[in-house]
Formats: structure tokens, sequence, C-alpha cells
């Protein structure tokens, strides 16, 4: 045999003993039994510092923490069957994986969605999120989108997920939702948010909440101004204001009036938020909401990511 096809054979071997790379540690540290670390996989690939090894193979053959039950379920070619803990899981890594930086490290992440089945007529999609921390790879906890969703596009852009389709409404049969949506999902320390969510009217236009002020990174402490608008109010013009920690801990809730002249018209806020007592240099989520008055789904999400000082 050539050397060159010598080579190629012994590179082949060596890559798919290097393909499962495993998820299924607590997700709130970094992942201690992964031995495979970025730098090895790049050595093995010779794939470039900012592509950190992550590609649609090594992940359809991967460990992951199932979203619906919680339990570490390994995939081969993308799928799994079979019981945990006495229920009957199928689950499937859906198409169009997609990577790209989300926490600012340089290294390329990913984010997939995967459909979960528990045996009735419900497929559950969450949306995953696979990334990079001190050399090794760690999956934060997933977050299901709807039951039988249709998704329509999903990418990565300036370091955050990004999700169109179709969600179910309240009055939409299971097996055809009609809610149109755009998500957007940030990654805060180890953790997913749904971070922004806009829905599109049966007539035109969409339910959405801007904020002006605070900026995203904003520096802040005691009370924070928050400012926006929105074009369409807010049944009895009324949000709910939340302020989450890193772990998605509830630190502040609250109802979040804002202004309009009449009922659907557009609509204003300026409010003066207490922030909690945290020790400075944390991380806290500001989320402001606009719930369904039919079944409390929610219609439209804005977030800013703020830092205590």
């Amino acid at each position: 045999m050539k050397r060159g096809k010598l080579f190629s054979v012994f590179l082949l071997l060596f890559l798919s003993s290097c393909v499962s790379i495993n998820f299924q540690q607590p997700l709130s540290t970094p992942i201690s039994n992964v031995e495979t670390t970025v730098a090895e996989i790049q050595a093995a690939t010779a794939i470039p510092s900012k592509a950190a090894g992550l590609t649609d193979e090594v992940l359809r053959n991967s460990e992951f923490l199932s979203p619906t039950l919680g339990k570490a379920i390994r995939l081969r070619d993308g799928t799994f069957s079979g019981m945990v803990d006495g229920i009957e899981l199928t689950a499937t890594l859906e198409p169009g994986i997609q990577f790209g930086d989300l926490n600012n490290d340089g290294v390329n992440d990913a984010a997939l969605l995967l459909a979960e089945n528990t045996g009735g007529t419900g497929t559950f999609v969450s949306l995953i999120v696979i990334f990079s921390k001190v050399g090794k790879y760690q999956q934060a906890p997933g977050i299901t989108i709807d039951d039988r969703p249709i998704i329509e596009s999903m990418s990565i852009s300036q370091g955050k997920v990004l999700v169109k389709g179709f969600v179910h409404g309240p009055n939409d049969p299971m097996i055809s939702p009609t809610q149109g949506m755009t998500q957007e999902y940030s990654l805060v320390g180890d953790n997913l948010f749904l971070t922004r969510m806009n829905t599109a009217l049966s007539g035109g236009g969409e339910r959405l909440i801007e904020i002006m002020t605070p900026q995203n990174g904003e520096q802040v402490s005691g009370s924070v101004r928050v400012t926006g608008s929105m074009p369409i109010a807010p049944f009895e013009n009324t949000l709910r204001i939340q302020i989450l920690d890193a772990n998605k801990n509830e630190l502040y809730s609250s109802a979040f009036m804002v202004q309009a002249e009449d009922m659907g018209q557009p609509a204003t806020f300026d409010n003066s938020i207490p922030l909690p007592d945290l020790v400075p240099g944390s991380t806290v989520v500001l989320v402001l909401q606009e719930s369904s008055m039919a079944d409390g789904s929610p219609l439209a999400i804005n977030s800013v990511i703020l830092h205590i000082k």
C-alpha cells in the first residue's frame, strides 16, 4: 500500500475513536470525564483553532441529557430508542445543526434540535446547545420549543441562536401549529435563555417588545430605568417583569405597566425597577414578557443581560 493511502487509513481509524464526546455530567459544572479536549481534536483533525472540532458526525454519535426525561441518552447515527427509567423514549436529532461562537471564547459551539417521543402522540422538540469551556465541551440544559412545531430555519448570528417557524396557538389542533414566531436564545454562563420572542398576527404585524434602556451588557446598581415601546399594547396594559440570575433563579417578579391611548394601540413604558442586592460582578437577566390571556403562553419576550457593579 502506498504511503499516502496508508496514512489515510490510519487517520480514519484514529478519528473513529474520537467520535463520542460525553455530555452527561451535571450541567452546572464542566464535564469531568471528557478526555477528548479541544486541543486533542484540533491536533487529530487539523481543524483551524476557531472551529474546535465539533461536527455533525461527532454530535450524531454523542451522549446528551434528555430535555424530556432529564436522563443521559446516547445517540447512534442521530437516534435513540429504548427504555429510560421504565419509560419508552425515542429521540431523533433533527437536520440542520448550526455552528458558531456563543460565549465569545473564539471556539465554535453547536446548536441542535432534538425531537423526543415517550409513546404518546406528542413529539417535543427542544433546542440544545453544546459549548466549549476550559478546553472541554458541555451541554446547556435544553429548552423545549413546542410539541410538533414547524421549524423553518435555525442559525447562529452575533453569538445568539435564532429560530423561526410555527408553534401552537391557543386554538390550534395539535397536528397543525399556525402561530408564527421568531425566537432568540442566548448563553449566559452555563445556561441557555430564551431572551427574545416575537409572534406574528394572522392579519399582519407582530407582537413584540422593544427595550431602549438599559442596554445589553450595561453595568447597573441600586435600580434600573426600563424604557421602550410595543406596536400593540398588551391586555390591560400589563407585562410581567422578572430578574433572573445566571442559574435561572428568580430574584424579582412583578407586574409592569405600559401606557397606551387605547386597547390594541401602540404602547410605551418608562419605569424604574429595584435591583436585588447582589455581589458586584454578578450577572442578571432582566426579562419582559407579554402572556396570552387564553392559556398563559408567551406572546412576546425581550431581555437584557446586565452586570451588577
